[in-house]
């Protein structure tokens, strides 16, 4: 699929009603818009897999979830926190990830995102907004696996396909007041608790 306009001069711009726009979730205002969505087009990056943005606010709280690849195997993710500040969950513990984080999520750990809660203090003095622009890559096409479990699958077979309600799979609605003791904070070199 060849998204966007192609000028004259051989550019491609690409915005709006012609980007790759997904909304994998009826129940929430999630919007994935991917830059690559995992075709071989030519005029793309050349790699297989998605790239993409996803604006966060406290209204969209990503189930748990895993990513499989279409033959069955288990991707990693890297994920880049633009602006704002995030909220994830890794193996079940919760971690408040600063403005202009890069996340590495290895293949099998299972998380959730949804965005900070305003009005936490960090470091710097600033205070979160309950939003985050989130930019993400997958090395192959995916999609969200939802899944039950904290712990990070060896491979593919050890996933349980989730068919129920989604809410249990979410991070809590919180407020920055929730956090402290709750959740840690990743600032410079440390692991901060909140």
């Amino acid at each position: 699929m060849t998204l966007g306009v192609a000028l004259p001069n051989g550019c491609r711009i690409t915005h709006g009603a012609g980007a790759n726009i997904r909304t994998p979730f009826p129940d929430m205002p999630l919007e994935m818009h991917e830059l690559h969505g995992g075709t071989a087009d030519p005029a793309g990056p050349g790699f297989r897999g998605q790239f993409g943005f996803i604006p966060f606010s406290e209204a969209v709280r990503l189930p748990r979830h895993v990513h499989i690849s279409d033959d069955g195997r288990l991707l990693p993710e890297r994920i880049l926190v633009f602006n704002g500040a995030g909220l994830v969950e890794l193996n079940g513990e919760l971690t408040v990830v600063a403005p202009g984080s890069l996340i590495d999520i290895p293949a099998g750990v299972p998380h959730t995102w949804t965005a900070c809660p305003s009005g936490l203090a960090l470091p710097d003095g600033s205070r979160t907004d309950g939003r985050f622009l989130m930019v993400y890559v997958y090395s192959e096409p995916t999609s969200f696996a939802p899944t039950a479990a904290t712990g990070t699958l060896a491979s593919a077979t050890e996933y349980e396909r989730w068919d129920g309600d989604l809410e249990p799979l979410r991070i809590p609605v919180l407020t920055a007041d929730d956090l402290p003791g709750r959740a840690r904070l990743v600032w410079d070199r440390g692991l901060l608790p909140l």
